[in-house]
Parts: C-alpha cells; sequence; structure tokens
C-alpha cells in the first residue's frame, strides 16, 4: 500500500495475469475488494488464479505491530505460500517437519544417507 489508490490500484493490476506466485497488498481487505470493483469497472477481471494469489491483509496473524513486525508477518506468509504449506505452530503439525529423502533401492548406505565410512 502506497497511501495512494490509484497508483495502488495499478500496482494489483501489473501483476495479474502474471507468473508472480504471491501479491501481497496492505491495508483493510475492504480496500482491496474497492480495487477489484472498480477494476471490474475498467474490464479488468481477474481469474480464479489470480485471486488465488492475491493476500490481503498480508501477513500472517502473529500479532504484529509496527512496520518492522509487519514486514516479519509478511515474510513468514510469503515463504510458507513458497514452500506451499499453511501457517501453523510446528508443535501442532504431525509427523516431519522437513521432507524425508527415499532411500536408494540399490541397498547402499551411502546412498542410503549414512555417512560415509559407516558400516
Amino acid at each position: 500500500m502506497s497511501h495512494n489508490y490509484l497508483r495502488d490500484k495499478d500496482y494489483i493490476h501489473s501483476f495479474l495475469g502474471t507468473d508472480v506466485a504471491y501479491i501481497g497488498s496492505l491495508g483493510p481487505r475492504k480496500r482491496l475488494d474497492s480495487v477489484l470493483t472498480d477494476l471490474a469497472k475498467e474490464g479488468v477481471e481477474p481469474s480464479e488464479e489470480d485471486l488465488e494469489k492475491i493476500y490481503a491483509p498480508a501477513g500472517l496473524d502473529v500479532g504484529a505491530e509496527g512496520p518492522e513486525e509487519v514486514a516479519w508477518s509478511i515474510m513468514a506468509e510469503v515463504l510458507a505460500v513458497r514452500a506451499g504449506r499453511r501457517a501453523g505452530f510446528l508443535r501442532d503439525r504431525k509427523g516431519h517437519i522437513h521432507a524425508r529423502p527415499e532411500p536408494a533401492e540399490t541397498g547402499n548406505a551411502a546412498s542410503a544417507g549414512a555417512p560415509l565410512g559407516a558400516a
């Protein structure tokens, strides 16, 4: 959000139909709704794919206060989107945190992730 509504509308418009994975918009959801309504009046209809990429208000709900914390909450959301994850507490996650490589089918200990030199 640049505090200039027309500029923000142009920014949102410029990312529609592109291959970006994340479009973040600061400010209340109502402001984005107004931008999208105005774009529709101009004949610009975002696709469902575009709408899925728009995060407004941007950021995770971590109770951020002030610009630095808001920036961190947005970066955390970007990381989650990039990894294809829904953000949440790790303590509530079932299973492994990181993907595990599949063991090699050769039965070779080194290829199965064992330290080199281990028998």
